[in-house]
């Protein structure tokens, strides 16, 4: 009775006497001892790469912590920072599983595996963390280059972020550039450092006499908005004398002025296939490696507005 279930042979008079019994006295299960009896806890833990950040990212996490709250699991996430400490933190709470929104070798995934009852999903394990390969993000750049070509423009400048968390995001979406000027027949494109300040911004435009008539592909909407800023201060018109796309769609993109155009990426709404892919999987059921990502499937989709 005490964990809930109906037990077979009990009277209801017993069952009273210990609802009265269990309310005057406060007691709680033990979530400690299910835990131990069980060999995991109803915890299910999050691992987040260091990267996932921005809108898009946001809401694949909040879908999936959907999907998990409602077949009754606590959720918890981490950011990995290294990956002995995500093997001590799922050691610590002995979870029911491991979803992966970060990349793990291969023997990380194994302990992982050992303290997650077996259950770890979501990225596959990859050789090296640093090299993984992100399509969706070579995807955003695809997009971004297609859509300036639609626009009339040849000339491309890439707007690559300062040294941080993010920039194997960027370098990614580059590539993803890269590719499509390639595929179209089209030049290289000039790739320039953008700092996050508004005179960083002006003095990086104002040393790239090319940027005239040009467009400027950024890293993300920040530095899409960073773009604007310069010029603004320039007395640049946009998208007369500069265009720009930036990356992500955030609200900022939208309240700039000149709008900013975007990039953002379309994710499944189908929670409830995704909470049956997880109760599998979280069960042992037979899933596909690409399950998750199936239920995860994403493509871009360009927000046009007035900076293109």
């Amino acid at each position: 009775m005490l964990n809930g279930k109906e037990s077979e042979g009990v009277g209801d008079e017993a069952k009273r006497r210990v609802r009265a019994a269990v309310s005057q006295l406060g007691y709680m299960p033990n979530a400690a001892g299910t835990a131990l009896r069980r060999g995991h806890s109803d915890v299910v833990l999050i691992l987040l790469d260091p990267s996932f950040v921005g809108d898009v990212s946001e809401h694949s996490l909040l879908t999936t912590v959907a999907a998990l709250t409602g077949l009754g699991h606590t959720v918890v996430t981490h950011t990995v920072t290294s990956e002995p400490e995500a093997v001590k933190v799922a050691r610590s709470l002995q979870p029911r599983g491991v979803v992966l929104f970060a990349f793990v070798t291969a023997r990380t995934y194994g302990e992982l595996r050992t303290f997650g009852a077996g259950r770890v999903f979501g990225i596959p394990p990859v050789d090296d963390p640093s090299t993984a390969d992100r399509p969706w993000e070579r995807a955003i750049g695809r997009a971004q280059l297609r859509h300036v070509v639609a626009c009339g423009h040849e000339r491309v400048l890439y707007a690559f972020p300062e040294p941080s968390a993010r920039l194997v995001i960027a370098e990614h979406r580059l590539r993803g550039v890269r590719d499509e000027c390639r595929s179209l027949g089209l030049p290289e494109p000039r790739v320039f450092t953008l700092p996050l300040t508004r005179s960083g911004a002006v003095t990086a435009l104002s040393n790239l006499p090319e940027a005239r008539g040009a467009a400027v592909c950024a890293a993300d909407d920040r530095h899409g908005l960073a773009v604007l800023a310069a010029a603004a201060d320039l007395g640049w018109s946009v998208p007369s004398d500069v265009a720009v796309i930036g990356a992500e769609d955030t609200v900022e993109s939208r309240l700039s002025v000149p709008a900013l155009t975007s990039v953002r990426l379309l994710e499944s709404e189908r929670t409830e296939d995704l909470r049956d892919w997880v109760e599998a999987a979280l069960n042992g059921r037979e899933t596909t490696s690409d399950g998750f990502r199936e239920e995860h499937g994403v493509s871009p989709e360009v927000v046009a507005r007035g900076s293109t």
